[in-house]
């Protein structure tokens, strides 16, 4: 079994970095309009994800992944879910138990374009369900899936994950010193 992602440290990072922001930017944007714009950044990095991941560009098939890239946008989605979480106040939904982690690390590979296509339009789905009628289960499940797409299918390791994730910390901080 891979080593779990510290959840917990990174749900504290993200959370700092939007003070952080609020901050030097002096944002003033209540809670609902910054809960939407959470939601409305997670979709598009998602959907840039997709992109970048090539799978739905049947007439490019040829296409080389820079897995870089996809690490990156990946880790940025990651960190708009536990933003989201937080906003939500749904922060346990995200931290995972052993037996979550081992399901999720010990999934099978997908890599067929149809069943990549419906565990993207799954998560979607999902992430709808929880911002329009604040179901947390279906959160939960966008968040499992969210994992188990870059983990398993996109084969990103947890040490990847956890070291691009304080790279995007670092440098955002970093805007604002």
């Amino acid at each position: 079994m891979s080593k779990q992602l510290d959840i917990t440290k990174m749900l504290h990072q993200v959370i700092d970095l939007e003070l952080t922001a609020d901050d030097a930017l002096e944002l003033m944007i209540g809670p609902e309009a910054r809960l939407q714009t959470v939601y409305v950044q997670l979709d598009m990095k998602l959907s840039a994800f997709a992109k970048a991941a090539g799978w739905a560009n049947v007439l490019h098939s040829h296409r080389d992944i820079d897995h870089e890239q996809l690490r990156k946008l990946y880790v940025q989605g990651l960190a708009l879910f536990l933003l989201a979480s937080a906003k939500r106040q749904w922060t346990h939904l995200v931290v995972l138990s052993d037996e979550q982690w081992q399901r999720i690390t010990t999934a099978d590979k997908k890599d067929k374009l149809a069943d990549l296509n419906k565990e993207y339009l799954a998560i979607k789905n999902f992430l709808n369900g929880a911002y329009f009628d604040r179901r947390h289960e279906d959160f939960r499940h966008a968040w499992h899936l969210w994992l188990k797409m870059g983990i398993i299918d996109f084969d990103i390791s947890p040490e990847e994950i956890t070291t691009s994730y304080q790279v995007m910390v670092d440098q955002f901080n970093a805007q604002f010193e």
